[in-house]
């Protein structure tokens, strides 16, 4: 096939983990043998100006990418949605989306999930990384007849059990004392601010222990006050700020385990990554997350904003850690090979003959 993704997020040289897991997603599709032309906006740039320009520069070049191709991939329901919508109506090209979790959190306002509602009425099929994103999209008033459920996977290649003394001098960590890590936006839905009040506690029984904030955001100035407040040194936060997608596997290897303790999560591509990368993980249990983080071995599912739980729950896999490979075959149903397959198959069967008789014109 011929795919046209459009994707409002996509990484680029100064926004490196902008939307990783769609270009990815477009990369593994492509090592399936198919053409994947990528459309996307590879700029986090807002305001009352830039916003209307850049989807109206998207829905431009989308229209002229979408000529000939066999099937459109969008990526979140509004408003890249809307914009293959309109490819569809000036192109007849067939079209699939995928909810990622914003957009579905979105619905709750009245004209996005009007205009929503209204895009998804062409759409040959909906895709939605975790079922809790279809009960909330359920909730909204939207039943799309064809809808799917398929994380976005993660690459078990780039991502496998490391040697953690090695990753550590690679990016210059001492060798000494567990470390929790974070990957993710430094924003109040991750919630950084509880993961440090339960550093702060995990320290008075691992004096040692570090935390590494892999991300950046909002909240990047609350963490540093935030760990002085509460007696965290220096040297015990780290924070290497928004990473290359290619940089992040040396954390989780230098990691002892993964927290990821959001208000709300819809999947969290980073928790398969550690649990491929041979590192468990503590997650919350509203959202999606807790769809692929086991509840046991390598992992732990608690409820969020609870720093006292979750001290108690990354002080329990330091003193009994899982092994490398129970971490690993929790996230091999989710492989990134076998998602890529699986969304392969829908776009296929969201082409149907068009795209037959596509590749017969061609």
């Amino acid at each position: 096939m011929r795919i046209v993704c459009l994707s409002n997020m996509y990484p680029s040289p100064g926004a490196p983990d902008y939307g990783a897991f769609v270009r990815d997603m477009c990369d593994a599709l492509q090592a399936r043998g198919h053409e994947v032309d990528r459309v996307a906006i590879v700029t986090r740039s807002a305001g009352a100006l830039r916003t209307p320009a850049k989807y109206g520069g998207l829905l431009a070049r989308a229209v002229r990418a979408v000529r000939g191709a066999d099937v459109v991939y969008a990526h979140y329901l509004f408003p890249t949605g809307a914009i293959a919508a309109a490819c569809h109506r000036v192109t007849g090209v067939p079209w699939v989306v995928t909810a990622h979790g914003g957009d579905v959190a979105n619905l709750t306002r009245a004209p996005v999930r009007r205009a929503t509602a209204a895009a998804l009425g062409s759409c040959a099929g909906v895709i939605a990384v975790s079922r809790y994103l279809v009960e909330r999209m359920h909730e909204a008033g939207l039943h799309p007849p064809d809808l799917h459920v398929v994380n976005m996977g993660v690459d078990m290649d780039r991502f496998v059990p490391g040697d953690r003394a090695a990753a550590r001098r690679r990016l210059g960590i001492p060798e000494d004392g567990p470390m929790v890590v974070a990957v993710g936006g430094l924003t109040a839905r991750k919630d950084p601010l509880t993961l440090l009040q339960a550093v702060a506690r995990l320290r008075a029984g691992h004096p040692t222990a570090r935390v590494a904030f892999v991300g950046d955001g909002p909240l990047a100035d609350a963490v540093r006050l935030g760990a002085r407040h509460l007696g965290i040194p220096d040297g015990a936060l780290l924070m290497p700020g928004a990473l290359p997608h290619e940089r992040v596997p040396d954390w989780i290897a230098a990691a002892d385990v993964l927290s990821m303790v959001s208000r709300v999560e819809p999947l969290g591509v980073a928790a398969l990554e550690a649990l491929a990368g041979g590192r468990p993980v503590v997650t919350t249990s509203v959202g999606g997350a807790a769809e692929v983080v086991p509840a046991r071995g390598a992992g732990a599912v608690i409820a969020p904003g609870n720093p006292v739980a979750l001290a108690d729950a990354l002080a329990a896999k330091l003193a009994d850690p899982p092994s490398p490979a129970a971490c690993r075959a929790a996230a091999s149903g989710h492989a990134l090979a076998r998602q890529a397959g699986r969304v392969a198959d829908i776009l296929a069967g969201a082409a149907g003959g068009e795209a037959a008789a596509s590749l017969h014109r061609r």
